[in-house]
């Protein structure tokens, strides 16, 4: 085949390529929220990175691809059906409810995605009712379809907004004031104190299900000593394990309102509107199998099948989600699979990536950009071990034992959440001037410290696997990880 039949070939098949192409994204797009959650399959991560940067650009180009085969050919009938793509692209563009952003700084680009939701849809509205020419149930199917994408689509910027800094902020303020409201008055530091150490003290172990209220703790949000002291009672009282659950519980609401949608439906009308994106899609989907398709191409009949057909399955796979998350038997393995992804810890081992301890793989001797082969070397040493129930148990205890033994007024209180390092150096002072550098040094000093003394010859190696050094060690390794891999974090 020559040049001139490849391109003959492209032209007539571009656009069928293309929305097919977008339709496929939207598939990996939707299960990406298992790639990301999952750290078996973290290696993947970076096809949902790929995916989510690709999502929009190549909808976007069908579209423009759309516009300008029909501006150039008007040959009436045999590409009629094109112009039923144009909000099927839309659709795509709205994205996934299980993912609005792939990293945080995404929700802050709301304003470019309303700009891009004004100029997208204003261009598949011209191609539509500049070059419809089809009969009355097709037109209803396409009106349907526009209605679904414009909804989808404004939904995202929306969604970003609402996850965004700022808006977390305020709508955290908003949630705290009317709790201090409700109280008549604010505690003092001391007040606080002493309620809480009189809540420590007289605590009773129980497994009641708890669930924090509010995520403000993740916004750099200071809540108040009273509503903090609102909350502190039910959580004292569970046990190490209900109260490990209800952590994570926490941490995965809020990682829902931040990279996902599902932050933005949990109201009863925003649900309520997912079940009817879904219907609008089926909707579409028999008035098309209904229509004539006498005279129009087999090829483009066969590609609006495949796309409506796969875009009613996808609407209609979340609201099957919400609902499966009723059953028992899912809820059951639910919870086999969140004990399995929330009890990982990230590590990251700064004397094992100086001293290469894992052999250079085919990757990262064809990445020959230094920038490439920087991010490849950096990330091919983190690694992820079934240890947070076990750190999260050491972490609550030491704060236990400061409570019982150590905060007895607001200057104590002060002073314990001040610690860095304090009580480890009581019988080494020399030491001391590690615990006066910037937060960022002492980490990487301590670090390396950490290491070298897990690894000291007279430590041998029965005391290794004791559960205080262990858990020693993997905190040291997490610091290095967010210090390293996410600073923004």
């Amino acid at each position: 085949m020559g040049l001139s039949s490849a391109m003959q070939w492209w032209e007539e098949w571009q656009l069928r390529i293309l929305v097919l192409a977008s339709c496929f994204i939207q598939y990996v797009l939707f299960f990406s929220f298992w790639v990301r959650r999952v750290p078996l399959l973290r290696r993947l991560r970076v096809l949902v990175w790929v995916a989510y940067i690709a999502g929009g650009a190549v909808a976007i180009y069908a579209l423009a691809a759309l516009f300008n085969r029909r501006k150039q050919t008007c040959d009436g009938e045999s590409s009629a059906l094109e112009i039923l793509w144009a909000p099927v692209l839309l659709i795509h563009l709205g994205g996934q409810p299980l993912i609005s952003a792939y990293s945080l700084e995404d929700n802050d680009l709301w304003k470019r995605h309303t700009i891009t939701l004004v100029s997208q849809v204003t261009v598949a509205l011209y191609d539509f009712c500049k070059w419809w020419s089809g009969e009355k149930i097709l037109l209803t199917a396409a009106i349907l379809l526009f209605l679904l994408g414009i909804l989808k689509f404004a939904n995202k910027p929306f969604s970003l907004r609402s996850s965004s800094f700022n808006s977390l902020q305020s709508f955290n303020t908003r949630f705290i004031l009317p709790q201090q409201q409700e109280h008549g008055f604010e505690h003092s530091l001391e007040e606080y104190v002493q309620e809480a150490k009189k809540c420590v003290l007289e605590r009773e172990a129980c497994s009641q299900g708890w669930k924090i209220e509010s995520n403000y703790m993740f916004a750099d949000l200071s809540a108040s000593y009273s509503f903090r002291i609102t909350q502190l009672p039910y959580f004292v009282k569970l046990d190490h394990m209900h109260a490990y659950n209800a952590l994570h519980a926490c941490v995965a609401d809020t990682f829902n309102g931040l990279y996902c949608k599902i932050g933005s439906i949990e109201t009863y009308l925003n649900l309520r509107s997912f079940v009817l994106f879904s219907f609008l899609a089926l909707a579409s989907l028999v008035l098309f199998t209904k229509s004539h398709k006498d005279g129009y191409n087999e090829k483009d009949i066969t590609v609006t099948y495949i796309l409506f057909g796969c875009t009613t399955a996808l609407e209609f796979f979340f609201p099957c989600l919400v609902i499966s998350s009723f059953i028992p038997y899912c809820v059951s393995v639910n919870q086999k699979y969140n004990v399995m992804s929330n009890d990982i810890v990230s590590q990251y081992n700064l004397v094992s990536f100086c001293v290469r301890k894992k052999k250079p793989t085919l990757m990262m001797k064809l990445a020959t950009f230094n920038f490439l082969r920087q991010f490849i070397n950096k990330h091919w040493y983190i690694e992820h071990v079934p240890r947070a129930f076990q750190v999260t148990g050491v972490v609550r205890q030491h704060v236990n034992h400061g409570w019982k033994n150590y905060i007895y007024g607001a200057a104590s209180y002060r002073r314990f959440n001040d610690l860095q390092g304090q009580w480890a150096l009581r019988r080494h002072h020399q030491l001391g001037w590690s615990l006066k550098k910037p937060f960022d040094q002492s980490i990487l000093i301590w670090h390396i410290a950490t290491d070298l003394c897990f690894y000291h010859p007279n430590t041998s190696p029965q005391c290794r696997q004791e559960e205080g050094t262990q858990c020693s060690r993997d905190i040291s390794n997490y610091m290095a990880y967010l210090l390293l891999i996410r600073p923004e974090s």
